[in-house]
C-alpha cells in the first residue's frame, strides 16, 4: 500500500467516519485491508450495500493474499435458510448480507446485535434516507453503542445534490465525521508523482462523415433542449438544462428530479422531448463506440419507430424533421454505401450491389481507432524486436464487451489496403442486408394478410397501408418493426415510449448483427467487376509471437487485480477512462521497477473528449463543494433515547375514565416480508412503531386484529388490475377482516395525481384506472380507500388508525387465510359469511368456529347465549347474542 492509503486506513481504524475517496485511488484495496484486520480474532463484521461482483472480487482478493478459506468473507442472501443464517451470525466472521435480509433478521432478533463488532457500508453514495440501510443502522446503534460504523464511497458527485446533502448523509449513516481524499490532496499528489509512466497521447481525428454526424446530433440536442427550456421555464429552474450536462447519464436524473413534482402538468410534447434527449445522447455515445454498420442500424431503429404508423397513438420525435438530423442520417448511410445521386458514387469502390432496383456501391468506413490501434501494435512489435524481448504483455482496455470481440476479430483478421474494407465490416454488412430482406418479407406477408382481412370485412374499401421503409431508404425496425406492423401492435394504445425501449432494441440489433446464420444472402456483385487472386485469397497476418495481447473491459474494482495479474509492459486505453488512469498511477507508484508505457487514444474535438474532460472537472468541483460544506455544516448529534421515556399516553379524551392510563409499549404493526423492499417499514421504525416481520397470506400490513391494509403503488395498482390479483386480495380481506383497507401510495417528490391532465377524457371509459377503482368500490363496499402522497404520510395515517385499537398478534395474523389454502373443497356461501363477520363479537379468529357449529344464520339466531358462549367465548358470545336479539328502533 502507498503512504496515503496507509494514512486513510489509520484514520478509519481510529474513528467512525464516512470516507469519500477520488475514483481509482484504491478504495477496494482499502476495504479489503480493513477486513483483513478483523479476520484473525473472533469478530462479527457485517458488510452491506455491495454488489454480487464486488463480493466475488473481495473473496478472490482474500484467496490471492493467501488467507485461509475459513477466514474468507461469506455471503448471505435470501436463499440462505433462516436457521442457517442465525447459526452463522453466532459463529462470528465477516459476512456480506443483503440489506433486506439483515433488516428482517435484526427485527426478528436472529442477529445477536450486542455481539456485532461493526458494520461496513460500501457504496455509501447509494444510501438514501428511509432506506433499509438506515433501518439497519438505527437498530444496530440502539442495541450496540460500542461497535463501529464505517462508510466508504468513491463517487463525490453524489454527495453534492440537494440541500445539505453531506450533513443528511452523515445523519442517515449515524456518523459524525467525514474524511475527504481528492486527487489533488497533497499526500496523494506527492505519492503518485514519484513514479510517472511513459504516456503517449494519441488524439485521433474523426472522419469527415463522423464529424458531420456528431455536429448534426449535437444541433438536434441543442434544439430539443431549447424546446424543453421554453416549455418549462415558468415551472422549473432550467439552469442545469445545459448542453454539456445533457451529454451525461446523470442528466436524466437532473431533469426528472425537476419535472417529477409537476409531471401531471407536463404536456405529452415535453415528455417526448425528454425521451428524445436520452436517445440523442445514446446515439452520440454509439458513434464513437460502435462500427458504422451497427450505428446505422440503431439510427434506423429510431426512424422506423417514428413512422406515422408506429406513432399513431403518440407523437413523432420532432428532431427527426430538422435539417441537422437529415444531414446526420445521410452521413451515417454514406459511411456504408452510396447511391448514384451521391457525389461519392463515382469515386467509391466498384463493389456494386442492388437495394431493390437501385444500384449502390459499398463504402464500409472503418472506425479511425481501428487503424490507429493496428499502428500502435506494429510500433510495439518493432520496439520489442529491437530490444529482443519476447512475451511482453500488452493490455488493451475498452469500455464495452462487444468492442472486445470486434477488436479480436479485427486484429487477427486479414491485412487490407486502405481502399478495401475489413472482413469484419464485410461480415456485418452481409448480415445487415440479410436482416433487411427477411424483415421486408415478413412485413409484406403481414400486409397481405391485413389487406385480405380488410377486404373480407369491407369489400368496398381497400387498405391504403403500405409497407416499406421510412424516408424511402431506411428499412423497418428490427424487433419493433415486426411488432409495429401487426394488427395488435397498431391497435395498442399502451405501448411504452421509444426512450424506454431504445436500449433493448439496440441490444437486440447487436445480437442479430453478431449472430451468423446460414440464410445470409450473398452480396450481388456487379458482372462487370473482375475478381483477382488477391480478392479470392486475401493475405493473412500472423499474430506476433513477441507479445501477449489481452483485451479487457473496464470493471471498476477488478481493474487493479487485472494489472497485478498481467503486469503489462504496454497498456493501450482504447476508450478514455479517468478512473483507470489513476489505477495505472497507483500501479506505477507501487511497482517503480516496472517500466510501463501507456497509449491513450481519444477522438479529437469529439463528445468523447468533452465527456472525459468534464468528468475530471466535475469531480474536482464536487470535492471543492464538499470541503466547503464540511467546514460549515452542523455536525449531527447521536440521538440516544430512553425506552422508558418513550412510552406515551394514548390520545384518548381525558374526560373518559381511564384516559390517562399509559400505554404498555409502542404501537405494533405486523408487516409482510415482501414489503421490506419499500421505504415504509424503515419510516415506521423511525416513528417509534414496533414492526414485526412475518409472511402474511392476506394483506401487507395488519394494524389490529380487525384491520388489514393492502398497499399499492401506482405501478403495482395498474398491474394488479390487469392481472385480476387485486380483486382476489380485496375478496380475501373482506372475508377475514372487519376493516379491509386499500392504500394507494404515491412516490414522495412526484406528482400526487392518479392521471395526467392530458390523459383526461371527456367520456367515461371502462378501461381507465379511475373507472376500475369505482367498479372495485361498488363490488366491495366494505373496502376503505386511503390516498397517501408519500410513505411519510402513510406512517402518520397508520398511527392515527391504530388509536384505541388492540395490538395485533403475529402468530394469529400469519394463520389468517392459511386455513383456506389447506381446504380447497370449502363451499361456504360468501354473502352469509360477510354478514356474520360484520356482527359484534365476531372476528377473524372465531368466525370459523361459528361456521363449523351451525349450518346457516337461522340456526345461529336460534342459539341461546350460553350456547354461543361455548363456541366463541363468554364476552364475544354476550356481544353477539345482545346484537342478535336487540329490538330495532
Amino acid at each position: 500500500m502507498l503512504e496515503f492509503q496507509k494514512q486513510i486506513l489509520t484514520e478509519l481504524v481510529d474513528q467512525d467516519a464516512l470516507l469519500i475517496l477520488a475514483r481509482g485511488l484504491g478504495l477496494f484495496n482499502i476495504l479489503c485491508s480493513f477486513l483483513d484486520l478483523h479476520t484473525k480474532d473472533n469478530h462479527l463484521v457485517l458488510v452491506i450495500n455491495t454488489t454480487q461482483a464486488q463480493d466475488a472480487a473481495i473473496i478472490d482478493y482474500q484467496a490471492a493474499m493467501g488467507l485461509p478459506s475459513t477466514n474468507h468473507m461469506q455471503t448471505i442472501t435470501a436463499e440462505t435458510p433462516a436457521e442457517t443464517r442465525s447459526n452463522m451470525y453466532r459463529q462470528s466472521g465477516i459476512f456480506s448480507v443483503t440489506s433486506r435480509i439483515l433488516g428482517v433478521d435484526m427485527l426478528l432478533e436472529r442477529v445477536p446485535i450486542s455481539m456485532i463488532s461493526g458494520i461496513i457500508v460500501y457504496n455509501a453514495h447509494r444510501i438514501r434516507p428511509d432506506s433499509m440501510e438506515e433501518l439497519i443502522l438505527r437498530i444496530y446503534r440502539k442495541g450496540n453503542e460500542q461497535g463501529f460504523i464505517k462508510a466508504m464511497s468513491d463517487q463525490p458527485e453524489s454527495f453534492t445534490t440537494g440541500f445539505a446533502p453531506l450533513q443528511n448523509t452523515l445523519k442517515t449513516l449515524q456518523l459524525r465525521h467525514v474524511h475527504l481524499w481528492p486527487r489533488f490532496q497533497v499526500l496523494v499528489a506527492d505519492n503518485l508523482s514519484k513514479a510517472k509512466a511513459d504516456v503517449v497521447e494519441l488524439r485521433q481525428p474523426m472522419t469527415e462523415k463522423m464529424d458531420q454526424i456528431q455536429q448534426g446530433l449535437v444541433e438536434c440536442m441543442e434544439a430539443t433542449l431549447s424546446e424543453v427550456r421554453r416549455h418549462q421555464s415558468a415551472m422549473v429552474d432550467v439552469e442545469e438544462f445545459t448542453i454539456e450536462n445533457s451529454f451525461f447519464k446523470s442528466f436524466d436524473a437532473i431533469i426528472r428530479r425537476q419535472l417529477d413534482p409537476i409531471w401531471h402538468r407536463v404536456s405529452p410534447a415535453t415528455k417526448q422531448l425528454v425521451g428524445d434527449l436520452k436517445i440523442l445522447r445514446q446515439l452520440l455515445s454509439y458513434l464513437a463506440d460502435y462500427d458504422a454498420v451497427s450505428f446505422y442500424s440503431f439510427l434506423e431503429t429510431v426512424i422506423a419507430s417514428n413512422s406515422p404508423k408506429d406513432v399513431r397513438h403518440g407523437q413523432q420525435s420532432q428532431w427527426l424533421f430538422l435539417d441537422a438530423a437529415e444531414r446526420a442520417i445521410s452521413a451515417a448511410r454514406r459511411r456504408l454505401y452510396v447511391r448514384p445521386k451521391d457525389p461519392e458514387y463515382q469515386t467509391a469502390s466498384q463493389t456494386t450491389i442492388k437495394e431493390g432496383n437501385t444500384p449502390i456501391r459499398l463504402i464500409l468506413e472503418e472506425q479511425p481507432k481501428w487503424h490507429l490501434l493496428r499502428e500502435v501494435l506494429d510500433e510495439i512489435e518493432q520496439d520489442l524486436e529491437s530490444h529482443t524481448k519476447e512475451g511482453a504483455p500488452v493490455l488493451i482496455m475498452v469500455k464495452e464487451r462487444r468492442t472486445i470481440y470486434q477488436l479480436q476479430e479485427y486484429i487477427s483478421g486479414s491485412v487490407k489496403s486502405d481502399a478495401e474494407a475489413s472482413p469484419l465490416l464485410e461480415r456485418l454488412i452481409r448480415r445487415f442486408f440479410s436482416l433487411r430482406k427477411s424483415i421486408t418479407n415478413i412485413q409484406e406477408q403481414q400486409q397481405k394478410e391485413q389487406q385480405q382481412k380488410h377486404q373480407q370485412s369491407t369489400p368496398s374499401q381497400s387498405s391504403n397501408q403500405r409497407g416499406g421503409f421510412a424516408r424511402g431508404s431506411a428499412p423497418p425496425n428490427k424487433r419493433r418493426r415486426v411488432r409495429g406492423g401487426s394488427v395488435a401492435a397498431s391497435s395498442s394504445s399502451s405501448r411504452p415510449p421509444l426512450a424506454e425501449t431504445f436500449k433493448d432494441d439496440v441490444q437486440e440489433t447487436i445480437a442479430m448483427l453478431d449472430t451468423p446464420t446460414d440464410t445470409e444472402i450473398p452480396i450481388q456483385v456487379d458482372d462487370e467487376v473482375e475478381l483477382g487472386e488477391d480478392d479470392i485469397l486475401p493475405k493473412f497476418k500472423e499474430i506476433p509471437v513477441t507479445s501477449i495481447i489481452s483485451i479487457q473491459c473496464y470493471e471498476d474494482d477488478r481493474d487493479a487485480h487485472v494489472l497485478e495479474e498481467l503486469q503489462p509492459l504496454f497498456v493501450i486505453m482504447y476508450d478514455p477512462d479517468p478512473t483507470f488512469i489513476r489505477r495505472l498511477e497507483i500501479y506505477r507508484a507501487s511497482h517503480q521497477e516496472v517500466d510501463i508505457r501507456v497509449y491513450f487514444m481519444l477522438y479529437e474535438n469529439s463528445v468523447e473528449e468533452q465527456n472525459y474532460l468534464s468528468m475530471i472537472r466535475k469531480e474536482k468541483e464536487a470535492f471543492e463543494k464538499l470541503i466547503r460544506e464540511k467546514s460549515i455544516m452542523a455536525i449531527p448529534m447521536p440521538q440516544r433515547k430512553n425506552p422508558q421515556q418513550e412510552q406515551f399516553a394514548r390520545a384518548i379524551s381525558s374526560r373518559i375514565a381511564g384516559g390517562q392510563i399509559k400505554d404498555k409499549g409502542p404501537p405494533t404493526i405486523i408487516v409482510d416480508m415482501r414489503e421490506f423492499r419499500s421505504s415504509l417499514p424503515p419510516i415506521l421504525y423511525a416513528e417509534d412503531v414496533k414492526i414485526v416481520p412475518c409472511t402474511l397470506q392476506i394483506g401487507d400490513y395488519v394494524l389490529s386484529p380487525d384491520m388489514c391494509v393492502e398497499r399499492k403503488s401506482i405501478s403495482d395498482l395498474i398491474s394488479s388490475f390487469s392481472s385480476g390479483r387485486l380483486y382476489t386480495q380485496c375478496e380475501n380481506m373482506c372475508l377475514h377482516y372487519k376493516t379491509p383497507i386499500l392504500l394507494i401510495e404515491f412516490d414522495e417528490g412526484k406528482s400526487f395525481s392518479l392521471q395526467n391532465l392530458s390523459d383526461m377524457k371527456d367520456t367515461i371509459v371502462a378501461t381507465d384506472l379511475s373507472s376500475k377503482l369505482v367498479l372495485l368500490t361498488l363490488t366491495f363496499p366494505k373496502v376503505k380507500l386511503i390516498w397517501s402522497s408519500s410513505p411519510h404520510e402513510t406512517a402518520a395515517v397508520f398511527k392515527e388508525l391504530k388509536r384505541n385499537e388492540d395490538e395485533p398478534n403475529a402468530d394469529v395474523a400469519m394463520m389468517v387465510g392459511a386455513e383456506n389454502a389447506d381446504d380447497p373443497n370449502q363451499t361456504h356461501n360468501m354473502t352469509p359469511q360477510e354478514i356474520l363477520r360484520s356482527m359484534p363479537g365476531v372476528d377473524s379468529k372465531n368466525y370459523k368456529l361459528l361456521i363449523n357449529a351451525v349450518e346457516n344464520l337461522e340456526q345461529l339466531f336460534a342459539l341461546s347465549e350460553s350456547d354461543i358462549a361455548k363456541i366463541i367465548g363468554a364476552e364475544p358470545g354476550r356481544k353477539l347474542y345482545k346484537f342478535i336479539h336487540q329490538k330495532a328502533g
